[in-house]
């Protein structure tokens, strides 16, 4: 028998399905996180042309489910995700129309893009939770949740959903309902428990994570109140919708934040192990993300990818507001949330290209 040989090790061991560490350590254990996407740019008007031609021929039946468009990565394409962690779309009800019940593993929260008020509501978990433009509303996973439009405006929301982890780690269900899968409760039934206090030595509803409705009104008068303040050298002023019964982030899986850019306001560039996903408020301005410019404006969606150095700049002469989606609260929980300041030219990057939608 002649001589072994690693070649002949290596070859053996292919036949038996196993890798040698010592050939691909590198590719096992990365020196620096290794990010599958690049960061992206939705324009507003774009997405809604596209959204009202569905308006026109897409009808909510059971099926189709729901009239909504994905911001799809071009580098996630196979997953219909925004990042590796987090899905967002654009949704339409029209005048009149009710987007059937259901309930599925994936948490969701809706925010509200253009709004006229009135008799919109996303029912979840048999309560009415009524959306007033730039109102949050949660749809946290397992709870059912239908949506209507009783106004005779169109409504247009901002979905963002964990659905791309969800598929990630195999555990999604999807189960189709009615108006009866759950017990009616009288609009305003969460919020008179979960307001600015909490039931104490009694329970009023045992679930862990309420169904919420955070007013507009309410973020902005916040964020009003602190606009004198430092703030953050890499974000501005930075709010967080907490769950109201632990103080907590908005879902398990997600946190959502508004974020206020002062006029002339530039951050400091900075990068973590978390991916994030913006939704233009009010105003105009740009973010560099890894050395290219992204310009943007009222109702844009764009996307940070995890470890991508990024900083933000209003240099116009009025507020920028910006609605934030992360998935900081699943890195944290892990023991694996990092987070890193730009270390050159006093924490700015230099802009090498501007992106093109």
């Amino acid at each position: 028998m002649g001589a072994d040989s690693l070649e002949q090790l290596h070859a053996d061991m292919e036949q038996a399905r196993l890798v040698p560490t010592w050939k691909y350590v590198s590719q096992f254990v990365s020196m620096q996180p290794v990010v599958s996407y690049r960061p992206f740019l939705w324009k507003w008007d774009q997405v809604l042309a596209h959204l009202m031609r569905a308006g026109d021929l897409v009808t909510l039946e059971r099926g189709a489910e729901r009239r909504s468009m994905e911001h799809t990565n071009p580098d996630l394409r196979a997953r219909f995700s925004t990042s590796h962690t987090l899905a967002t779309a654009l949704q339409l009800v029209r005048p009149g129309e009710r987007a059937p019940a259901h309930r599925h593993q994936a948490g969701a929260v809706r925010f509200a893009a253009r709004s006229h008020g009135g008799e919109v509501f996303t029912c979840v978990q048999g309560e009415p939770l009524r959306m007033e433009e730039n109102d949050l509303l949660l749809t946290p996973s397992g709870t059912w949740h239908g949506h209507r439009n009783d106004t005779e405006h169109d409504i247009v929301w901002l979905d963002a959903l964990d659905y791309p982890l969800v598929n990630l780690l195999q555990a999604s269900w999807f189960e189709p309902g009615d108006d009866d899968s759950a017990p009616p409760r009288p609009e305003g039934y969460t919020t008179a428990r979960y307001g600015h206090t909490r039931p104490a030595g009694w329970d009023g509803d045992p679930s862990p994570q309420p169904v919420m409705r955070y007013r507009w009104q309410d973020m902005r008068e916040s964020i009003e109140r602190l606009r004198r303040e430092e703030g953050s050298a890499y974000d501005g002023i930075l709010m967080e919708y907490v769950n109201p019964r632990t103080s907590g982030p908005t879902l398990p899986t997600m946190s959502c934040r508004a974020q206020l850019l002062r006029p002339g306001e530039h951050t400091r560039a900075h990068r973590a192990t978390a991916s994030t996903v913006h939704y233009v408020i009010e105003g105009e301005g740009s973010s560099i993300v890894d050395g290219q410019r992204f310009d943007w404006a009222r109702g844009d969606v764009f996307v940070i990818p995890n470890w991508a150095w990024h900083e933000h700049r209003n240099p116009h002469g009025r507020d920028a507001i910006l609605f934030c989606i992360t998935d900081e609260p699943v890195m944290r929980a892990l023991g694996m949330y990092r987070e890193q300041p730009y270390p050159d030219h006093d924490g700015r990057q230099t802009v090498g290209s501007i992106f093109t939608p």
